[in-house]
């Protein structure tokens, strides 16, 4: 009898430690993938960037060439008007749900602009995806794109997944 519950608490506790360090793995990954688009996107490689965003967002937009001649432009005109993108961080993914053969977090994002006139902080929430079991993740922007538009062009995000309402802006005036 003992030997039978020593057995079940051993086997219970792998799985415990084997999940936990499954979601780490998944979590690394996608700060990790995150964080690498970010990076593009301040360097202007819009090439890498779109790389990370999910192929649908991209199609949505008008394709690869119309979305990066967009972003080239807009990141031109603030530029010129003394602004630029000072930082993008990332909280931690939601769980990992498997969903039609993909898989599916939602990693919190906060980007830091700078202007002349003032500092601006953007919330919002980038929906992640992987058709490969976790080794890669493409992202949907959902304050670009809008919760409904993302679900009427991808009815296959999970309904599990809780994406919150982007915050408004916090706006902070130089002197």
């Amino acid at each position: 009898m003992r030997k039978s519950i020593l057995t079940i608490f051993i086997f219970q506790f792998s799985l415990i430690i084997f999940h936990s360090a499954s979601a780490q793995q998944f979590s690394s990954k996608i700060k990790g993938n995150a964080m690498e688009m970010s990076r593009a996107l301040i360097a202007k490689k819009s090439a890498v960037f779109l790389q990370f965003m999910h192929p649908s967002m991209v199609k949505l937009a008008g394709g690869k060439t119309q979305l990066s001649a967009i972003t080239d432009s807009a990141m031109t005109v603030f530029e010129q008007f003394g602004g630029k993108i000072s930082k993008i961080n990332y909280g931690n993914p939601s769980e990992v749900v498997e969903y039609k053969k993909t898989m599916q977090a939602v990693l919190p994002q906060s980007t830091f602009l700078t202007s002349p006139l003032g500092d601006v902080e953007l919330s919002s929430s980038l929906i992640a995806i992987s058709n490969d079991k976790g080794e890669s993740w493409t992202f949907i922007d959902t304050s670009l794109f809008g919760l409904e538009k993302i679900k009427s062009v991808m009815p296959d995000i999970s309904p599990k997944l809780v994406i919150p309402k982007a915050a408004p802006p916090k706006f902070l005036m130089k002197e």
